[in-house]
């Protein structure tokens, strides 16, 4: 008995190990900015009174940022491990192709029918970037979670 017909199907961001690692890096380094100008500031005999309030409000906004980027490396990598693991092989066939976007590069909404063999059929809807890979009766890659309907389009 399938009881993923009523779930609605959840894109995955996929995340290898290297860009989990550099989104962690990035995470550091936004944490660090507000500390780094306030140490700057206390040591400075100048005015360090302006230095101390950009510290201050760079700690304020950049603590809560830099653990919002590490987390979201954390649960993108945990779940694309996952979907690696459990995941079948799928293809999505796109079946309409909008442009929405040509300022800075083509943007298209796509809507994809992903199919695979286990697997019921069902249909997503993504923003892509793209060129001439992308047309009406295209064939991606996929992976899927049949349990959930997780996926993940990698191409």
């Amino acid at each position: 008995m399938d009881t993923s017909r009523g779930a609605e199907p959840i894109q995955v961001t996929t995340l290898n190990g290297v860009g989990a690692a550099l989104m962690r890096c990035l995470a550091v380094l936004i944490l660090l900015c507000g500390p780094v100008v306030l140490a700057i500031a206390a040591s400075s005999l100048g005015h360090p009174r302006v230095a101390l309030l950009v510290g201050a409000l760079a700690t304020a906004a950049g603590i809560p940022a830099g653990v919002a980027v590490w987390r979201l490396a954390g649960r993108n990598r945990a779940a694309t491990r996952r979907l690696e693991t459990v995941g079948i092989r799928a293809t999505a066939e796109i079946i309409a192709l909008t442009l929405v976007s040509s300022d800075e590069g083509h943007v298209y909404e796509v809507v994809m029918r992903v199919s695979g063999s286990g697997l019921v059929p069902f249909e997503v809807t993504e923003s892509r970037a793209g060129g001439t890979d992308l047309h009406v009766g295209a064939h991606l890659r996929a992976l899927v979670d049949p349990s959930d309907r997780s996926y993940a389009i990698l191409n």
